[in-house]
């Protein structure tokens, strides 16, 4: 086990640049927004960003921002971006990023918990978050979440699911070890804590045989090979789903659309 495996949580991600976050070396230097734009604009991301429509001039908190493609996509569609993270060393590199583009977008880098957000209550139109609330204490997350939006705001995340038998796979086999200590991947549980702080929650999966698809992303990247095979995989996905519905809960991702709960209101049923 080397050092990154045995630090905290906020060891690991601040010594953690690798834009794709998966704890390896560079493969290149940094993020380059316009070569990651194939590997971003993917079936889960599109579902979350057409919750915030139009973006222009949106108040959007991104929770666990790290350096990665979401504030700056979100920014350069003329979104108004508060970048949270726990990684102070993370959010310096994406400053620098966005500061080097041709018209830097609107980021504001705040270094804080997802369970403790430094925020006035009703400050944001929309909250995201990816692969990030599996690294939270996620009631106090969810809650604080629901607290910084708007009334009529609303949140997605994109997290990951524990049943798929390709990302397990990996997960055991090559994922940083540390994961295991500080992950606790999606299940009804965690759907549950979620549809209890919000007001309304809805569910839509990704990614059953679509995983295989991101070799050509995470393995050998091929910008072409990815949207190809993941087009095909993500319309085989589909047809699976609708032939056997239980076999969603063994896709990869899940992208959870939440709204506002107002104060004093009770949760709504999951639709």
């Amino acid at each position: 086990m080397n050092s990154r495996e045995q630090s905290s949580p906020e060891d690991y991600w601040n010594s953690n640049l690798d834009p794709d976050n998966i704890g390896r070396a560079s493969r290149g230097g940094p993020l380059d927004f316009e070569r990651e734009l194939p590997y971003y604009l993917i079936p889960d991301q599109i579902d979350a960003l057409n919750d915030f429509a139009p973006l222009e001039r949106k108040r959007i908190l991104d929770i666990g921002a790290g350096i990665g493609m979401n504030a700056l996509y979100l920014g350069n569609s003329g979104a108004i971006v508060v970048a949270a993270d726990i990684a102070r060393n993370r959010l310096a590199a994406l400053a620098g990023i966005a500061s080097g583009m041709s018209a830097p977008p609107l980021i504001l880098p705040v270094q804080c918990r997802a369970e403790a957000l430094p925020f006035a209550s009703g400050s944001f139109d929309h909250a995201y978050s990816k692969s990030v609330l599996i690294h939270t204490r996620l009631a106090e997350a969810c809650g604080e979440t629901n607290r910084v939006l708007r009334e009529e705001g609303s949140a997605v995340f994109i997290e990951p699911l524990a049943g798929n038998p390709f990302a397990n796979l990996y997960r055991a086999l090559l994922a940083p070890k540390i994961w295991r200590s500080i992950t606790r991947y999606f299940g009804q549980p965690e759907f549950d804590v979620i549809a209890g702080q919000f007001c309304a929650a809805r569910v839509h999966y990704y990614y059953f045989l679509g995983f295989l698809a991101f070799f050509w992303q995470f393995g050998l990247r091929a910008a072409w090979l990815f949207k190809w095979s993941l087009n095909l995989l993500v319309m085989a996905d589909g047809l699976l789903f609708r032939i056997c519905q239980p076999l969603e809960r063994r896709a990869w991702f899940a992208v959870i659309h939440v709204r506002k709960r107002p104060s004093g209101e009770s949760a709504l049923p999951r639709s």
